[in-house]
């Protein structure tokens, strides 16, 4: 048990350490706005952290040039620029965009210009909509194909209308292509953040009754069979859900498919064994009484 449990923590904290990345640059609104590079905008400290506010007052567009990456030293095929974002009543899909610029492939040609952008549903990729509390952000490029590395990177920010959105500082990372393995490490998921929370908090509810019930069955001396049957059971749960969630890991899914399930995972993987081996305690106990008693009466 403690082999495994000292597992999950040593994977977990691998996984919370990043996945290789390899930092080419930090930026950090304050910074930005002393040397006159900052946007439109108001650097802000918000939650106890350092931010940089847009507010779109009008129905109409909004475009900012929020930041310009001049020759990044960009030596591996896959770079993205991450961070925290936060926004609060956002009308209609806004979006964070980076552009990548190459240098023309022949003197007199036009730069190569390719961009990506935060349009999916869910995810560090996901759309900027409605109220959202802090969560990351991934803006990422894979230039295989292209000759040299970019030039130049702008990151822009759109909104389609209202809304004030909090851009906490941003990093520009680089993945060496063996961390990658071939994938994607941003997908939109197995599922999406709702459907994690339901899913979550309904899977949380139904361990609790499960627990109460335990509890009730083992506080009267009922069921000894059944309890055990039922500890046993969320305690291979906990397996699965820990073995799931390690996959997910592995495979990059986004923070709300797999923190759900290594946490649930630990959860049962520590009190279940736990809880068994007291009630095994509690029946022995209680069956003990029960024949002295019966020994007495019988004198």
């Amino acid at each position: 048990m403690k082999k495994t449990m000292l597992t999950l923590a040593t994977l977990l904290s691998l996984t919370l350490s990043g996945r290789g990345q390899e930092s080419l640059g930090d930026y950090h609104w304050p910074d930005l706005a002393k040397h006159g590079l900052a946007p439109v905008g108001e650097p802000v400290m918000l939650d106890g952290r350092e931010a940089f506010k847009i507010q779109n007052t009008n129905d109409a567009p909004l475009q900012v040039g929020l930041l310009t990456i001049q020759n990044p030293k960009i030596t591996e095929k896959f770079y993205e620029l991450t961070g925290e974002i936060r926004y609060e009543s956002v009308s209609g899909d806004g979006f964070l965009q980076m552009w990548s610029y190459f240098a023309p492939i022949k003197p007199g040609l036009p730069e190569g210009q390719y961009f990506s952008q935060t349009v999916g549903e869910h995810g560090p990729t996901g759309k900027i909509s409605g109220t959202s509390n802090w969560r990351e952000f991934v803006l990422p490029f894979d230039w295989t194909g292209v000759t040299n590395p970019p030039v130049r990177l702008q990151v822009n920010l759109i909104l389609p209308g209202r809304g004030t959105v909090y851009l906490g500082p941003v990093k520009l990372v680089q993945i060496p292509k063996a961390k990658l393995a071939g994938a994607s490490p941003y997908q939109d998921g197995w599922w999406s953040a709702s459907a994690a929370a339901w899913v979550g908090g309904g899977g949380g509810a139904v361990i609790g009754c499960l627990g109460g019930v335990i509890g009730l069955l083992v506080a009267l001396g009922r069921a000894r069979g059944l309890v055990t049957l039922m500890l046993s059971a969320l305690t291979c749960l906990g397996i699965l859900l820990g073995a799931f969630g390690l996959i997910a890991v592995g495979q990059h899914q986004p923070y709300h498919v797999w923190y759900p399930q290594l946490a649930l995972a630990f959860v049962l993987l520590v009190i279940c064994p736990a809880i068994l081996l007291v009630s095994r305690r509690a029946y022995e106990t209680r069956e003990l009484r029960r024949m002295a008693a019966l020994d007495v009466s019988g004198a």
